[in-house]
């Protein structure tokens, strides 16, 4: 598995650049520092090459971050190397607690998210949040895609690339960003609650494509929109 992954991300990025959820992220992580009032540890999983995130922090925060990649191209407090299909994040920061941690659009990239969310609650501190995001299989556009037999976004039939989706707008043909496991936003809560994770906060947001359209369905509803970034505590 982990030759697959190497070959799959050679030419990959895994992290997006600064985008609407993004901008929710930051605001998330600095609504809790002033919360706080004192320095913070943050672990950003899934950093990507040139961490976006890691340009808004404090600067008595410590930022680590973690991703596949040997080595990333900003000089941040710490970073480690992982394979989140095959190695223990609590392993790899067993010498840590975190306040903030980052988990976005990782989920749907592993063959277990269940793992990766224990994981995650070992190394938070029991005060600490978590801020995640993953896509919404029931977005609006995924919806109307079904009904004329398209396959439809975030959902991936091939390793190599997009089947199913007809026309170069719909991602026709393009390379795949290696989805495994897939939410719906009320399966996503389910998934939340079952771990033992508190909701504080449910923020909708806007897909990476920024149709004028997702922006008003993020107004109205969480169920149909692109993603949704969730704010969340351990339930101790």
């Amino acid at each position: 598995m982990k030759q697959n992954t190497r070959v799959f991300l050679k030419d990959k990025e895994t992290a997006q650049k600064y985008n609407p959820r993004l901008a929710i992220f930051i605001s998330e992580y600095k609504k809790f520092k002033e919360l706080k009032g004192r320095p913070l540890k943050i672990l950003d999983i899934g950093s990507g090459r040139n961490p976006e995130i890691f340009d808004f922090k404090y600067n008595d925060d410590k930022y680590f971050a973690c991703d596949y990649y040997d080595s990333i191209d900003k000089e941040v407090y710490l970073y480690k190397r992982i394979d989140l299909n095959t190695e223990n994040l609590s392993e790899l920061f067993r010498s840590e607690k975190f306040d903030v941690v980052f988990c976005g659009e990782v989920i749907e990239h592993l063959f277990s998210p269940d793992y990766l969310v224990n994981e995650i609650k070992k190394i938070m501190h029991d005060d600490g949040v978590l801020i995640l995001s993953t896509p919404n299989l029931g977005y609006f556009m995924n919806r109307v895609m079904l009904l004329f037999g398209i396959s439809p976004f975030f959902l991936e039939n091939s390793s190599e690339y997009k089947f199913g989706r007809f026309f170069k707008f719909f991602g026709a043909m393009n390379q795949t960003e290696g989805h495994i496991r897939l939410f719906t936003f009320a399966a996503l809560k389910e998934f939340i609650k079952f771990h033992d994770f508190k909701i504080l906060r449910i923020i909708s947001s806007v897909g990476p494509w920024n149709f004028f359209l997702d922006k008003i369905v993020a107004k109205f509803s969480k169920s149909l929109s692109a993603t949704n970034v969730f704010i969340l505590k351990k339930n101790i």
